[in-house]
């Protein structure tokens, strides 16, 4: 009969599992980059959509506009690369 203190006390053995481990290419890196730039570029026209209407209020509007730029930001690191 095994209990909690025995178990405890076995021998756990650890399996080594042998995973397969897939390499990018190049270009396969640039096509993700583009989609995520084409991805970012929609949300921005969105966003300017929204931030064009007078819906927000003040405080809104700054958060809207700091989440832009910080958008644009990144947008533009990722085009470098």
């Amino acid at each position: 009969m095994m209990t909690v203190a025995n178990r405890r006390r076995s021998d756990r053995r650890v399996k080594e599992v042998a995973v397969v481990v897939e390499r990018r290419s190049g270009l396969d890196r640039r096509l993700i980059v583009e989609s995520a730039t084409a991805q970012i570029h929609a949300v921005l026209e969105l966003l300017t959509e929204l931030a064009d209407h007078d819906a927000l209020r003040d405080d809104s509007r700054r958060l809207l506009d700091t989440a832009m730029l910080r958008l644009r930001y990144a947008l533009e690191r990722m085009e470098l690369e």
